[in-house]
């Protein structure tokens, strides 16, 4: 598991009084955030071929023909089926735009193929061997942490530890202490993919490099406490 144990927590203060009972002396809330830095471990590449015809069925004839070559290329990657998928297909008519108007020209097919890499260092490799079966489209890379929520659980546990211990110096510093936990929500997490873009050629002469960086993973909790004198 790659990761970094980088732990970082920010707090706000926000405190809730309400007298919603004679002995209720009021309650504290506290926002806690924390984050974990994590090196991604998964990657999603996203690949197709465009082709183009005078008749639809000449186009599709085009466009299978190189998608042929570039599923046979990614049974030589030995990347399995599950992580395989057809994420667009597409046939529509090309026009051409003139004084005359608008006048058909032809048609074009485009085959979308998603693939997952549990290696983020196969990547440039991949992406070689893609351009080289075919391939001439091509979206961005995105780069996840597979683990992210467990890594995530550390973050919460931390948030809400900082949070206690900084409820408790309001407290303290307010003549009363904490009582018991009256609520626990969390605000949101953040495990954002982070993305790159490779620019497609019809052939690339070797693997390009790519850099997978580190990816922050986020949370944000708030605790309210009610207090005792």
């Amino acid at each position: 598991m790659f990761r970094s144990a980088l732990l970082a927590a920010t707090l706000a203060l926000a405190p809730v009084t309400a007298a919603v009972a004679d002995d209720d002396k009021g309650r504290i809330s506290i926002i806690g955030t924390a984050s974990i830095d994590a090196k991604p471990d998964l990657a999603t590449v996203n690949a197709g071929v465009e082709s183009t015809g005078p008749t639809a069925r000449d186009a599709l004839t085009a466009n299978s023909k190189r998608m042929t070559a570039v599923f046979d290329a990614i049974k030589g990657l030995k990347i399995e089926d599950r992580d395989v998928s057809t994420s667009n297909f597409n046939i529509s008519q090309n026009w051409r735009h003139g004084p005359e108007g608008s006048k058909p020209d032809g048609y074009r097919v485009s085959n979308q193929v998603t693939l997952r890499l549990r290696d983020v260092s196969r990547v440039g490799e991949v992406l070689d061997a893609l351009t080289s079966a075919g391939v001439n489209q091509a979206g961005n890379i995105q780069f996840e942490v597979e683990n992210a929520d467990t890594l995530l659980d550390e973050a919460r546990s931390e948030a809400v530890g900082k949070a206690r211990k900084r409820a408790e110096l309001y407290a303290a510093a307010a003549g009363v202490t904490l009582g018991k936990v009256m609520n626990i929500s969390e605000g949101g997490f953040n495990p954002r993919p982070s993305h790159q873009y490779a620019a497609m050629e019809s052939r690339m002469a070797s693997a390009p490099p790519i850099a997978p960086g580190e990816q922050k993973l986020s949370v944000s909790v708030t605790v309210t406490w009610a207090l005792v004198e």
